[in-house]
């Protein structure tokens, strides 16, 4: 049996949910992101939320930067497992392995998720991103617990998320992000939006993949993505995803398989920018962290 979500009051706020400022994306309350993926308030139709049991997996390299600190570099696993749970509802779990400037970072995710294949995706995230610091500085870890939204309108889809995060030597609050994906064609999708969280404020986030389609690997895409906020803080991935499951475009994949968010792996920006209060010089931060740490000119060491 379909389920019904008769949400068509909604409708003006999912035209313009994209556009909205830096503290309106803080602080987006998860009542409105719900209604946005579903505001033509339809039944869900005949195609069930996930296709059959389908996977992908990327391999990616990164670099990252902000004022006052060299260059990072690393390089990244991103899996996901996408299953269906009943006609209408589906679930994705979501992991991130690597390193970066020589940290190690692990997290998982999970989502759970309603979805109509021709109108949108209305789910339920957490996940919990871990990153062991090198050269003495805190660990850190980022939990978040949130919703995702997504509508699709033809060659385009509007994409929405809002939760809370907390954790370990990074700052408490709300987090959101509004991302609009254009496909030039079923196999080519281009992605601009914006990005808002405690330690970022508000970010650009800018994003390509392509799947060639070849006989021999029709499930293989090559992506890359990019972010630029305060501070002058950027970062840039670039790499390799393979998808498993049957032989389709990609937006299919998209909206008929699994989400498109990988969610440790977009905690992570929060995580590593908040190695450094922004404003501040490598040695002045510190310095200014309780427990006897000083700065020798090239790293952070504590007294224990």
């Amino acid at each position: 049996m379909s389920t019904a979500l008769p949400l068509n009051m909604f409708q003006p706020f999912c035209e313009y949910q994209y556009m909205i400022q830096s503290s309106t994306l803080r602080g987006l309350a998860l009542g409105t992101l719900f209604a946005c993926a579903f505001a033509s308030g339809a039944v869900a139709g005949d195609a069930p939320a996930v296709t059959k049991l389908n996977g992908k997996a990327a391999i990616a390299g990164t670099y990252g930067e902000q004022d006052n600190q060299d260059g990072e570099f690393g390089g990244l696993f991103l899996g996901s497992l996408t299953a269906p749970v009943t006609h209408d509802f589906g679930f994705q779990g979501d992991t991130v392995l690597g390193t970066r400037d020589g940290n190690e970072i692990a997290g998982i995710g999970g989502h759970f998720f309603w979805r109509d294949p021709a109108k949108g995706l209305l789910g339920i995230t957490g996940s919990y991103l871990d990153i062991n610091n090198s050269n003495a500085t805190p660990d850190q870890s980022v939990t978040r617990f949130g919703g995702e939204g997504e509508l699709y309108l033809g060659q385009f889809t509007v994409a929405v998320t809002s939760g809370y995060q907390n954790g370990s030597n990074v700052r408490d609050g709300y987090y959101g992000s509004a991302t609009g994906y254009w496909y030039a064609n079923d196999d080519l999708r281009f992605s601009l939006g914006a990005t808002n969280d405690p330690v970022l404020n508000t970010a650009a986030v800018a994003g390509i993949e392509f799947q060639p389609r070849t006989m021999a690997m029709s499930g293989l895409t090559f992506f890359a993505d990019a972010t630029a906020g305060d501070n002058d803080y950027t970062t840039g991935q670039i790499g390799v995803r393979f998808y498993f499951g049957d032989d389709k475009s990609l937006k299919l994949r998209n909206r008929n398989d699994d989400p498109i968010a990988n969610l440790p792996g977009d905690a992570m920006t929060s995580a590593t920018a908040a190695n450094q209060t922004p404003g501040q010089t490598a040695a002045q931060e510190c310095n200014a962290r309780p427990g006897g740490w000083t700065w020798t000119g090239f790293s952070c060491l504590g007294d224990n």
